[in-house]
């Protein structure tokens, strides 16, 4: 559970902001690395799927209003966030580190991957986008996501699961 729900959502909003205005210019192949989808990890894996797949929801609706398309960054930060939730980790439980550790970054590969995936095909569905560039956003676009959440987990993530 959140200890300071609002203090999360104001991380979420800071990071959200950081990566519209910020991270998304940073593309490489048209595809960048998702911060908010890390976010939406870490939120899963202390909070549950409720309230991460809410954290999706409230942070791509403001990720939408800094510049996006609000409806489609609502629907994919909000899956995110439930997928993510399929990882979550009871304040009780005995689980490893490893274990933990492990936990995390399925949930950062598999919301990332759902993501970009509904992502790529819906924001370009008018033009059809064919399976190669599909399969390229999708894999650059996880492999950048997965190498900061590798970073993120290393330098500060790790101690808060511990």
């Amino acid at each position: 559970m959140l200890k300071n729900p609002i203090y999360d959502f104001l991380i979420l909003l800071a990071i959200g902001s950081l990566q519209q205005l910020g991270i998304s210019r940073l593309a490489i192949f048209g595809t960048s690395p998702d911060l908010v989808t890390i976010y939406l990890a870490m939120t899963a894996i202390r909070s549950g799927q409720k309230t991460s797949t809410s954290f999706g929801f409230f942070g791509g609706i403001f990720m939408g209003f800094l510049g996006s398309n609000m409806g489609l960054e609502a629907l994919t930060k909000s899956i995110e966030g439930f997928i993510a939730g399929y990882f979550f980790i009871p304040e009780d439980s005995h689980a490893t580190y490893r274990k933990k550790m492990m936990l995390f970054y399925k949930g950062v590969l598999y919301a990332s991957i759902a993501g970009k995936t509904i992502y790529t095909l819906l924001a370009h569905s008018l033009s059809l986008p064919a399976p190669p560039n599909i399969l390229l956003a999708t894999g650059l676009g996880t492999l950048l996501t997965m190498t900061i959440a590798v970073a993120v987990y290393q330098l500060y993530f790790k101690q808060v699961l511990t």
